[in-house]
């Protein structure tokens, strides 16, 4: 996924609280002529993310992504420019709901252990719900997206750096209470548990028991805990 690994926050970084953005406020600009756009491009865009996820890219027609939206095909090339500015626009608007979700669990007031665990937990119970869905959106983008894709793969790479850096700070922090090992790389213990979340996004396409799920998660946590 890039060299997004070598930027990570040193054990004296302390991760800020995301900003708390209302995705309801987030409108598109009007166009220098003609109608202004009346329609939500946060909220569109989180409609589209939920078509390409269930069909992917190449699997997705402009026309059910207008049928979906209840747009015609102008409208969302005004807002969007083609396809493809859908997809960013889509991979972004789910980027920053997940990011957001997670920092809010890892930034608790619970220990850090506590915390970290109940962060994970949930990507256990979202994976054994995906029973009849199609896995991770950004699992399945990353798999089905081109190498010459810059565009898409600056966003992935960011969606990862980003998750990457709250793991590493969730890590420093519980070493700092004396929860977790001190003597573990806090970089590499991010690393795994990057790694770990993805393949439980993977692993939960196939296996829907959630107590095998959970059974993952309290193994990493013995992995890291402190001795």
């Amino acid at each position: 996924m890039g060299h997004f690994f070598a930027t990570l926050p040193s054990r004296q970084c302390i991760i800020a609280s995301m900003p708390n953005t209302d995705p309801a406020k987030k409108t598109a600009s009007p166009p220098v002529r003609g109608r202004p756009r009346e329609f939500d491009v946060a909220a569109i865009s989180e409609v589209v993310a939920h078509v390409f996820w269930a069909r992917g890219y190449r699997g997705t027609s402009l026309d059910e992504i207008c049928k979906a939206t209840g747009l015609m095909r102008g409208s969302l090339y005004g807002a969007f420019g083609d396809k493809h500015g859908m997809l960013l626009a889509a991979i972004e608007h789910y980027s920053d709901g997940s990011i957001a979700q997670l920092a809010a669990r890892l930034n608790s007031s619970e220990p850090a252990d506590q915390s970290l665990r109940a962060a994970l937990l949930h990507y256990t119970r979202s994976a054994s719900a995906l029973e009849g869905l199609d896995g991770c959106f950004i699992v399945n983008t990353t798999l089905e997206m081109m190498p010459e894709d810059t565009q898409l793969h600056a966003r992935i790479e960011s969606f990862m750096s980003r998750t990457l850096t709250l793991l590493t700070a969730a890590v420093i922090r519980g070493q700092s209470e004396g929860v977790f090992n001190s003597t573990l790389n806090e970089k590499t213990v991010g690393d795994f548990l990057l790694c770990m979340i993805q393949g439980l996004r993977v692993f939960g396409k196939m296996v829907h028991e959630e107590s095998r799920l959970t059974a993952i998660v309290d193994m990493s946590m013995a992995a890291i805990a402190k001795r």
